[in-house]
This record gives structure tokens, sequence and C-alpha cells, in this order.
């Protein structure tokens, strides 16, 4: 899957919580945003 894809669905994701009220305010969007990047960068890095 290119970068362009994850970074996609990343954003998808977030904005499917957002509607689905899991994630109520900016603070917690940009949390979520920042662990799901750091997730992604720690499994590029496994399989690098």
């Amino acid at each position: 899957m290119g970068e362009q894809e994850k970074y996609k669905n990343l954003l998808r994701k977030v904005i499917q919580e957002t509607e689905n009220h899991k994630i109520q305010t900016s603070e917690e969007m940009v949390k979520t945003l920042i662990k799901e990047l750091q997730s992604s960068a720690l499994g590029n890095t496994a399989n690098s």
C-alpha cells in the first residue's frame, strides 16, 4: 500500500470517529492522529 493511501485511510478513520462522536474535541483529534501516525511509523520501521 502506498504512503498516500495510508494517509487517506487514516484521515477517513478519524473523520468517521468524529462523525460518530468518538472524537469530540480538536485535542482528541490531534492526539488520535499522533497516535495513529506513531503506530504507522513503527510499523514501517519493522517492515524495513
